[in-house]
């Protein structure tokens, strides 16, 4: 017969014996995995410890999430090359669009991995639509201090400073928060 009090293993350290177990599940925890809530000691998944860290979620569901945000991020990258003056709206489709791919494509899962790859296919949109423009104006990206001066250009390529750095600021910001782990 066995009782509480009998020595078991630690699931999550095997080396380390235990009588100390879960108050909620009653599985043997040790004093480096205990988790001390109002109601006693709990192991780190009854504790509500268990959030998505880098390496939580599959890696399938990883390469498949960073795929989908990629193409978000081209196609609105491309449209606000097109459309310079939408830039808030594009701005908005690209930050939510990205993280709304690919929490779909993650299966809604959450974590630093998917935060990360999010911020990554954002920016690979913003500087996508910087290039196009450039592209379509016949520069090369040396020849950019050379004609910054040029006040066509800034009308042209709609680059003002203070709204295009909120803008990118605010695309980026959208999946970093919509992947943050809450506990």
């Amino acid at each position: 017969m066995v009782t509480s009090l009998d020595e078991r293993p630690c699931p999550r350290h095997p080396a380390i014996t235990t009588r100390l177990r879960c108050s909620k599940c009653g599985t043997p925890i040790c004093p480096r995995c205990m988790v001390e809530t109002l109601v006693g000691f709990r192991c780190p998944a009854c504790a509500g410890l268990s959030g998505l860290s880098w390496s939580d979620v599959p890696r399938a569901l990883l390469l498949r999430a960073a795929l989908a945000g990629f193409a978000v991020a081209l196609v609105v990258g491309w449209l606000w090359s097109r459309f310079p003056s939408w830039q808030f709206y594009l701005a908005l489709l690209l930050g939510f669009g990205v993280a709304e791919a690919m929490a779909w494509a993650a299966r809604n899962q959450r974590g630093q991995a998917l935060q990360a790859f999010g911020v990554l296919c954002v920016g690979v949109g913003l500087v996508l639509s910087r290039s196009l423009l450039l592209v379509e104006l016949g520069l090369a990206p040396e020849e950019l201090p050379r004609v910054l001066s040029d006040s066509r250009l800034w009308t042209l390529l709609q680059l003002r400073p203070i709204p295009d750095l909120v803008f990118a600021a605010m695309a980026l910001v959208i999946p970093f928060v919509r992947f943050r782990v809450t506990r």
